[in-house]
């Protein structure tokens, strides 16, 4: 009789399935949890370090006070203290 229905059992289910994996269920659902974790995970990870970088096209205060001192606007010792001033800010 189970050669004429193709290997399938009298309860609908396929001969072997449900008796080799029976916790398969359970298992797929643990495996696509750990999965969802990890990317929520690398995504949150991500946000954050994007904040620690400045906006693009909004130069930092560093940044404009090298220029003022390539420029010549301001002289070495200013350039110095000022840096050190910025640097304690961060």
């Amino acid at each position: 009789m189970y050669h004429l229905m193709n290997g399938w059992a009298p309860g609908g289910h396929a001969l072997g399935y449900v008796r080799a994996f029976p916790w398969g269920g359970l298992m797929m659902l643990i495996l696509f949890l750990a999965i969802l974790a990890v990317a929520i995970l690398a995504i949150i990870r991500l946000a954050k370090a994007n904040k620690s970088l400045p906006p693009v096209g909004k130069p930092s205060a560093l940044d404009i006070l090298s220029e003022r001192f390539a420029r010549g606007e301001i002289d070495a010792e200013t350039y110095r203290l000022m840096k050190g001033e910025i640097e304690k800010k961060n």
